[in-house]
């Protein structure tokens, strides 16, 4: 499969966001839009997989919270159209070798290393990479105090709403994230304001 055209995140019906791109295979000749996971390589459209090979890309976790936050981390890592990648990619930041092919990986350390749900990933070097070294799951309020006392700005505005959007946010989590008030976050998501 080569990749032909990355056609960004498009929002489903059911709220979620999710990345395609258009690929063309070298083996039925045919061009097709698939979902497209950053850092991912294709393996192929489905016409000459093996059940094995697509079994290995099945583990039905794709809805869960834990799958996004992995996905997220590859997309402001990786993708240098990401509106987060400058704070991220573009600073080198990067995520390790072992995480960036394998979502399994990444699911086993984080639930072996505190995983739970309401908790956030945390790099305990904050200049470091997405590793399992540098990577702990911490409380919003933690995570918060940690982060600079800053402004919102366009930028973290639209954080917020993808966020929200993914449906894996409350307006109090994402409040306490990005320290400013449940009133602040309401009017934001609803396209009122967006300044602090």
């Amino acid at each position: 499969m080569k990749l032909i055209k990355d056609l960004g995140t498009e929002q489903q019906k059911n709220s979620k966001w999710v990345h395609f791109a258009y690929f063309f295979c070298d083996f039925c000749q045919k061009q097709s839009k698939k979902r497209y996971d950053v850092g991912i390589k294709a393996k192929g459209c489905g016409c000459f997989e093996s059940k094995q090979t697509r079994n290995n890309y099945k583990h039905g976790e794709t809805d869960t919270k834990l799958y996004y936050v992995w996905c997220t981390i590859k997309n402001r890592c990786l993708n240098s159209k990401s509106e987060d990648y400058k704070n991220y990619g573009g600073r080198g930041i990067t995520i390790c070798p072992e995480w960036t092919n394998d979502y399994i990986k990444f699911r086993d350390w984080a639930l072996n290393n505190g995983y739970q749900e309401g908790l956030t990933i945390d790099r305990i070097e904050n200049d470091g990479n997405y590793s399992p070294k540098n990577c702990q799951w911490i409380s919003l309020e933690k995570n918060a105090q940690k982060k600079r006392t800053t402004k919102l700005n366009q930028e973290k505005v639209n954080e917020i709403r993808i966020k929200y959007n993914s449906g894996y946010y409350t307006q109090k989590q994402l409040a306490k994230e990005y320290n400013v008030s449940i009133a602040t976050i309401s009017l934001i998501i609803n396209n009122k304001r967006w300044w602090d």
